[in-house]
This record gives C-alpha cells, structure tokens and sequence, in this order.
C-alpha cells in the first residue's frame, strides 16, 4: 500500500536515490511524495489535505503539531540544509568567500533569482534587508514564487541563482559555486512527523526510523546536508 507524503523540496535530490533504497528494503510499500516548499504543505494541510508524514521545516512542524495535525510523540529532526549560490554551466563562478565579497558579486549580477516561497528565500529576502541591497537587487531580480530558481539560470533570465544547495543541484545545466559564507549563511533545519491523520501509522513510524538510519545519512552528506538529532 502506497504512503503518502509531505516533503519540503529541499530533500528531493537525495530522494532520486533514496527511493530505490527504499523500495529496496520496502517493497510493498512504494512511496508517493508530494514535494512542495514548507508553506505550501503547511496551507495545503491547514486546508484539510491528508497524508500519513510530513517533512517541513522545524517552525512548520512545530506549528503543525501545535495545531493537532501533526503527533508530536511521533517527531524526528532530519538535517539541515545549507544554502548556495549556482551559476550556469561553464559560466565564471563568482566570489563568494566572505560576506564584502558575497555583496559584490550580488550587485555585478545582471540578475539574482531566488523563491519567496521557500525557507531559503524568506532568509535570503530577509538577509538582502539587513545588508541594505534589498532595493537594487529586487529592481532587476528573478524572483518566482516556488519551484527551482536555477531553472532561471538555464532559461537566461538570471546570472546567479540562491537557493537550498540540495535544490539547486536538482537542476541540470548548472555549476554550484558553494554555500553562502558563515556571516550570510542560515541552513533550513528540517523536521518530520506522523500526521494525525496517517491512514497508517506504523508504517509511516517505520519510515522516519529509516530516516535516521546510516545510511540515509551518508546520503544526504553527499548533497552538504548534515543529519539533526
């Protein structure tokens, strides 16, 4: 029997493995994973959507559990996801050691995109706020409302493209030029929890064990996510 799931875009680059490993292990239980930024689950199931886990951001679960659509006994905490910058292939990859540095390659860009949607765009409009480049950048920036930016990259739209490393590998065509420096860097920290409404609860518990497992991990190490505990 199929179990359905929540999950925050930011894992679903490791997933394109981690689902064969799963089905390895679980092969009467395939997975059916709706992948959408935190606020988009977060609404959609504020809005009555059903399915049996969900993985979101911590504040989201928090919220969730709080709200009774969530079980909090069931909570684990997955990894945090740093965000980078990413270039088209082939393309100069520009400075981004430190946080002068990181400015001025923001501001010699033709354009920025970003996602307002997700974690790592609320952080990154809110970082542009606090380094006072928020007007010019947003002036001539690429800015969508959810879905990989580094597509505005292979599209031409956009010279640089800030997002969840995980997600920006998820596009082809693309060079990662490395996450963002400590004094600019927030990883996302992701959660994960049983839905109170789970059709099956036991097997969405044994789900979340499997997340914690060695070899998830090493997985999700290959994509710079490091496991939370």
């Amino acid at each position: 029997m199929t179990l359905p799931i929540y999950s925050a875009l930011a894992l679903s680059a490791p997933f394109n493995t981690l689902i064969d490993v799963w089905q390895s292990a679980h092969p009467d239980t395939p997975l059916a994973i709706c992948w959408h930024p935190s606020t988009v689950i977060e609404q959609q199931l504020n809005q009555g959507a059903e399915a049996d886990v969900v993985i979101a951001t911590v504040d989201t679960v928090d919220r969730l559990i709080d709200k009774g659509i969530a079980d909090g006994s069931s909570r684990i905490e997955v990894v945090d996801s740093p965000i980078g910058v990413a270039v088209l292939a082939g393309a100069v990859a520009p400075d981004i050691s430190n946080l002068d540095r990181l400015i001025a390659s923001l501001l010699a860009a033709r354009s920025v995109a970003w996602s307002e949607a997700g974690a790592s765009g609320v952080w990154f409009s809110r970082l542009l706020k606090q380094l006072n480049i928020d007007e010019p950048l947003r002036a001539r920036g690429t800015v969508i409302p959810a879905g990989f930016t580094a597509e505005q990259l292979v599209n031409g739209n956009a010279d640089l493209a800030v997002q969840q490393i995980s997600e920006l590998l998820m596009v082809e065509g693309i060079d990662v030029v490395g996450p963002l420096p400590p004094e600019a860097q927030q990883p996302i920290s992701l959660s994960a929890a049983v839905l109170t409404c789970a059709q099956q609860p036991e097997r969405a518990s044994a789900f979340l064990a499997w997340l914690k497992t060695s070899a998830v991990t090493d997985i999700f190490n290959q994509f710079g996510m490091q496991r939370r505990d």
